[in-house]
């Protein structure tokens, strides 16, 4: 399955008083590598499929180390399944500096729906994104 790793230097904007993450800074950190993994894919948001809506309806995080103000991490997202008319992408999070075998300080989860944007209901995802999705 298609996967994609930045690297993301956690900024002070991104942490509390303790200077360890905010737990919603994570998310974005995912974010940038879903969008990553879809330029990747050659699937990006910016200019591909506009005519289906693709909103998130799950979202999970798990946190098993401390990230703290101006860690180097690696954050990878690889596509987990995909269904008919959704997809789930998981992400991890680690030390970049520590390598590829590094402990994983976060995993999450996210679940996208296709979505037909006029009725607002789930719709198979497009042919050509299930293809990219599931590395054909």
């Amino acid at each position: 399955m298609p996967r994609a790793t930045v690297r993301v230097r956690v900024p002070f904007v991104d942490v509390d008083s303790s200077d360890r993450i905010h737990f919603t800074a994570v998310m974005r950190y995912w974010e940038v590598a879903e969008h990553e993994l879809m330029r990747g894919i050659g699937m990006p948001y910016a200019t591909a499929l506009h005519e289906v809506a693709f909103p998130r309806v799950h979202v999970s995080a798990d946190f098993h180390g401390s990230i703290v103000y101006d860690d180097l991490l690696d954050v990878e997202a690889r596509v987990a399944s995909v269904g008919r008319a959704s997809w789930t992408i998981a992400f991890i999070a680690r030390h970049a500096d520590a390598g590829p075998d590094a402990p994983i300080l976060a995993e999450g989860r996210m679940t996208i729906v296709a979505m037909d944007p006029a009725t607002e209901r789930p719709t198979p995802i497009p042919d050509d994104l299930r293809r990219a999705l599931s590395g054909e």
